[in-house]
């Protein structure tokens, strides 16, 4: 099968796929006639994620709307996680950062390896996010947070997973904006005919597509400055016998997947055979594909077969749009073609909680000026006031005094030892007679360290979308676009 071919069934499956799980989650979606021209597509792990995030599946909504295309979002539920919750700032009675959690990740887990939060955790969850956000001075987060806990329940009774579960929830919420485009858990994607003959294929070519992976990471990180190894994402390891393949295989956890090169080729995970593939690729991929195994692509090869089989346009956010220019490199040089163009959307949004927020310029003028005190008294004299004539007079004149013996100690000839301490000693007085306002500006220093900190809380643009309306939010992403056609 050739790419174009490759291509027209990946898209027809992924169609498929997102169709059915959609109508079995109870999803409501655009209905999609046969494989429209255009197919646009975005993705993210099923988080409680924020403003900056949900704006891509805003986006996703507008480009269907205006161009006819069937529009997927693509659920990472093959991703592991530590934490699955949300933070939300509170006041105790400064404000700080609280945390209400949903479900805590296991070492080899996923979301799609993890079981749908007890009633015990729901209540928990929402119990915890009432209590912080009661303490906010503005009531719309709690309102919204109240709309998003409201349908949790139900949902926890026929979500398989806790990603779906969390999918289920966001788009029960996100209706009231008006949203039917597709979701595809990455997992179901997976399971596709297209995507075996995608791994196959890559399994037979093992060393090469490493060897490309690897140097286009190493090109990436010496580019930009990155020190570490795992970063954007880790090298695939090549040993004499076996190479690591950019694939998990799912169950109860994950593992990672390894092509055997020594004898019949083989996919392996922890010694386990798990699919013996043959030398033909044709043959590997009917193999893989009947085999019932759940593999599943790590972050490039997800992208990569994406953009390359799926998707007309992909849309990332900040960083997906960083690590993909990796891939990018991996389709030039393993593909031997130009990789098709992505887009890339973010959203900055904080929350309204009419608090005031202090700036730096104010932060460093306070400090600056404290600086001033402690080294140059006798140029903080025109912000100070004295509680006699006599104190007034008396450091002006110290003031006078430490002017000329500066200029005295910059002469050839001047005793420097004599000189400088005779400045010293003018400061020194300097500074008994400003300690009053020493002590009120270095108390302003703390009292705007401790706001900065606030801030920090209260400008925070990743608190969860469950803080939000989503009608806002998506018409803020209208009016960044434009009048929307058709609306």
């Amino acid at each position: 099968m050739d790419a174009r071919e490759l291509r027209s069934l990946a898209r027809a499956e992924a169609l498929a796929a997102a169709g059915e799980f959609c109508t079995r989650c109870g999803i409501g979606v655009r209905r999609v006639e046969g494989v429209p021209d255009l197919l646009v597509m975005t993705g993210h792990q099923p988080e409680l994620y924020h403003p900056g995030v949900w704006a891509k599946d805003f986006l996703l909504q507008r480009l269907a709307d205006e161009t006819g295309a069937a529009a997927i979002d693509v659920v990472v539920d093959s991703d592991g996680f530590d934490v699955l919750g949300m933070r939300a700032p509170c006041m105790r009675p400064d404000p700080v950062s609280c945390h209400a959690d949903l479900a805590v990740g296991e070492k080899e887990g996923c979301y799609a390896c993890t079981q749908v939060p007890s009633g015990q955790a729901l209540a928990a969850f929402e119990s915890a996010g009432r209590e912080a956000l009661a303490t906010l001075p503005v009531a719309a987060p709690l309102h919204d947070f109240e709309r998003f806990c409201a349908g949790l329940g139900s949902v926890a009774l026929s979500a398989r997973n806790l990603a779906e579960f969390v999918t289920v929830s966001r788009r029960r919420f996100e209706a009231a904006a008006g949203t039917d485009y597709l979701e595809l858990p990455v997992t179901s994607l997976a399971r596709s005919r297209a995507f075996a003959r995608f791994v196959a294929h890559i399994a037979l070519d093992a060393r090469r597509f490493a060897e490309t992976y690897n140097a286009a990471l190493a090109a990436y990180r010496e580019r930009t400055g990155t020190r570490s190894a795992a970063q954007p994402f880790p090298d695939l390891a090549i040993g004499a016998d076996a190479i690591e393949l950019p694939f998990w295989v799912v169950g109860a956890a994950r593992w990672p997947v390894w092509v055997r090169t020594q004898g019949e080729p083989a996919l392996v995970s922890d010694a386990d055979v798990l699919c013996d593939l043959g030398a033909d690729a044709e043959e590997a991929a009917e193999r893989l594909f009947g085999s019932g195994i759940a593999l599943a692509p790590k972050a490039l090869a997800l992208t990569m077969f994406a953009r390359m089989f799926v998707a007309d346009l992909f849309i990332h956010g900040v960083g997906g749009g960083r690590y993909d220019q990796v891939t990018d490199e991996v389709v030039r040089h393993y593909f031997g073609v130009e990789p098709p163009s992505f887009a890339v959307a973010s959203l900055t949004v904080m929350l309204p909680l009419g608090m005031p927020v202090v700036s730096d310029a104010e932060i460093e003028d306070a400090a600056m000026a404290l600086n001033r005190l402690e080294h140059n008294p006798d140029q903080m004299l025109a912000q100070a006031s004295f509680p006699s004539d006599e104190d007034a007079e008396h450091a002006a004149a110290l003031a006078t005094a430490k002017r000329a013996l500066v200029a005295e100690i910059a002469r050839p000839d001047a005793d420097k030892k004599m000189v400088g301490a005779r400045i010293r000693q003018a400061n020194a007085e300097l500074a008994t007679l400003l300690a009053p306002m020493k002590r009120e500006l270095t108390e302003r220093v703390a009292r705007l360290e401790r706001s900065r900190q606030a801030r920090d809380v209260l400008i925070d643009r990743t608190y969860p979308f469950c803080l939000w309306d989503p009608v806002e939010i998506r018409g803020l992403v209208d009016r960044a676009l434009g009048t929307p056609t058709g609306r």
